[in-house]
């Protein structure tokens, strides 16, 4: 058990204790802070429990079923779905309720919120208590610049959702005044500059490697990369606000773009986090990016491991009827997505929707499996195989069955594809599902993949977009066909806006970047507002395996608006409330 989740068996139970006035008598189910200022494992106790409380991965949640608490880690796509990346299968799913309903005054759906106080403070506690300890000043200085790089993170994540937030920096006492309590929002500015800040601090005193699941100052510069791409954009396309509380001005945005330039190129110039290589096909190769544990691009993660009992659902709810052992076939992709996948030759990804008329004939070698791999790595295709056999999605047969004409697993076609398979969009989610056929019928809560905060291949993309901000097109072009090259995908002859955009659209697809690019941007009006869903009918042959399909509109979720507000969440008349200090964003 040489990995962070040990310490969650042994050091979770315990509770430190900070701030008490001295007591005669001391609880026995405490720790007291004098103890904890002279003992590093304590303080990694209390930093193990910060990781943990940490939402590194935006879909987990534990939710209700019939009054009992139940872990849904990993199922409902919050992001994916918000983003226009495809959907869910059915309309009562929190997913769905997420992107179609639209926030007012008493604030966002839960599932979109990030409050993360609570877990700050603890952050800030553990900060102050470092500042007085009494073992290795070495080991001090990293275990306080993990909490930092920790704090850095909560602070980003709530940046992007309302804008300027509260700092707070130092534990709130019980005797403070009402003002040192009731903390105003800082501006957007103030807010970004003190996750630099962190960042810088982190940067500069974590180690060049650590333990599975522990921040490094390679994870550091990746958050710093992130956090400044995403403030020079809020900079250069977002309409300044009188109070500054979302916005940020103008004038910074080149410095912003050159700061993430910097710490991205820091990762890929340092050689520790080279992309991913050598899975056999660039498909295999692509898909182990996400599967394949400890792999040379994974920056930073959150570890789950079988054998530790630390597990979530992404799998099950994500594998294709007739190879999924309860609920499966969840995820849907829509056909606007597909289109954004370019052919491997670099023809454009839409070229053959005139094909979907219902009329034309087709093979499917041609027309699904000539595209880019990193489509093939994140979706179920119609008779892709897995397992030795090949996952049906066709509505119906044309013609009688023939049992010589043999799918692409070599097996028999049904008449029908099974129900969940073809209900919908008629391609699914596969993304961080091996493909070596290890998933096959994987049981409730076993799956056991990583999920990748931090991997080298956003940061080439951010390299390349910031690259092409500042006026250095010849970089970006090199950043930008870099990532391009791993999957055999041939090379841009010029970066644009446009084609990077498209990149990190392939590159990062179905892992929580979409809906933040889109509202950083400021495109999230023009590509999700009430944009018509497609999904396709497959009608297979049976005399010689060709298709035929169509293009259908969505029969729920179909008017999904994103109002000029939206690009903010409210506060919420609830935070207001327990801190009237707090101004609500505008439209709400």
């Amino acid at each position: 058990m040489n990995k962070l989740n040990k310490f969650l068996y042994f050091f979770l139970p315990m509770m430190i204790f900070v701030g008490c006035a001295d007591l005669d008598l001391q609880p026995t189910n405490m720790i007291g802070e004098d103890a904890v200022k002279n003992d590093p494992k304590l303080v990694e106790a209390f930093l193990t429990k910060i990781y943990h409380n940490t939402r590194w991965e935006p879909n987990d949640h534990v939710g209700q079923r019939d009054g009992a608490k139940i872990n849904w880690k990993h199922w409902r796509f919050i992001d994916f779905i918000t983003g226009g990346e495809g959907t869910a299968m059915a309309p009562w799913q929190e997913s769905i309720k997420s992107s179609t309903e639209v926030p007012n005054a008493s604030g966002a759906r839960t599932s979109l919120n990030y409050w993360a106080y609570g877990n700050i403070r603890s952050a800030n506690e553990i900060i102050q208590i470092l500042a007085e300890a009494t073992f290795d000043p070495e080991t001090v200085k990293i275990q306080t610049a993990e909490a930092k790089f920790m704090r850095a993170f909560m602070y980003l994540e709530m940046a992007k959702r309302y804008g300027g937030v509260p700092l707070e920096l130092v534990p709130k006492q019980l005797d403070a005044t009402y003002d040192e309590l009731y903390t105003p929002r800082s501006t957007l500015q103030e807010t970004y500059e003190q996750i630099f800040a962190d960042c810088d601090a982190a940067i500069a005193d974590l180690p060049g490697s650590a333990m599975s699941g522990k921040a490094t100052k390679w994870a550091a510069h990746a958050l710093k990369s992130r956090a400044a791409l995403y403030a020079a954009r809020i900079a250069k396309y977002h309409p300044q606000s009188a109070d500054g509380l979302t916005s940020i001005p103008a004038g910074l945005a080149g410095g912003y773009y050159t700061m993430s330039h910097a710490s991205a190129s820091a990762i890929i110039d340092s050689g520790k986090h080279p992309l991913h290589t050598g899975g056999g096909t660039y498909q295999k190769t692509y898909s182990e990016v996400l599967t394949k544990k400890g792999n040379s691009e994974m920056i930073f993660v959150t570890e789950y491991d079988l054998g530790l009992g630390k597990t979530h659902m992404h799998g099950y709810f994500n594998m294709p009827d007739g190879f999924k052992s309860g609920w499966g076939s969840n995820t849907h992709i829509y056909e606007s997505s597909v289109e954004k996948f370019e052919y491997k030759d670099g023809t454009p990804g839409n070229k053959n929707r005139g094909l979907f008329n219902n009329k034309t004939f087709f093979d499917i070698e041609e027309v699904v499996y000539k595209k880019d791999p990193r489509y093939l790595a994140k979706a179920w295709t119609p008779e892709e195989v897995y397992a030795g056999r090949s996952v049906w999605f066709h509505d119906n047969t044309i013609g009688a069955s023939n049992p010589n004409v043999k799918g692409r697993g070599g097996d028999v076609a049904p008449r029908r594809a099974p129900t969940r398979n073809r209900n919908r969009g008629g391609r699914l989610a596969q993304h961080r599902i091996p493909l070596d056929g290890s998933y096959e019928f994987i049981p409730y809560n076993n799956d056991e993949s990583d999920y990748v905060v931090f991997r080298t291949g956003e940061m080439y993309l951010n390299a390349a977009e910031a690259a092409f901000e500042i006026g250095k097109p010849v970089r970006a072009k090199q950043m930008l066909n870099a990532i391009r090259a791993r999957v055999g995908m041939p090379a841009k002859q010029q970066a644009t806006l446009a084609n990077i955009k498209n990149e990190r659209f392939c590159e990062l697809y179905g892992e929580n970047h979409r809906i933040w690019d889109l509202k950083t941007w400021r495109d999230a009006e023009a590509e999700l507002h009430m944009a018509p869903k497609w999904g396709v009918k497959w009608f297979r042959r049976a005399s010689d395996g060709l298709y035929k399909a169509r293009r259908w509109r969505w029969n729920f979720s179909q008017n999904t608006a994103f109002l000029p507000k939206m690009y903010w969440l409210p506060i919420g008349t609830a935070k207001i409330a327990d801190n009237p200090s707090l101004v609500e964003n505008p439209g709400y």
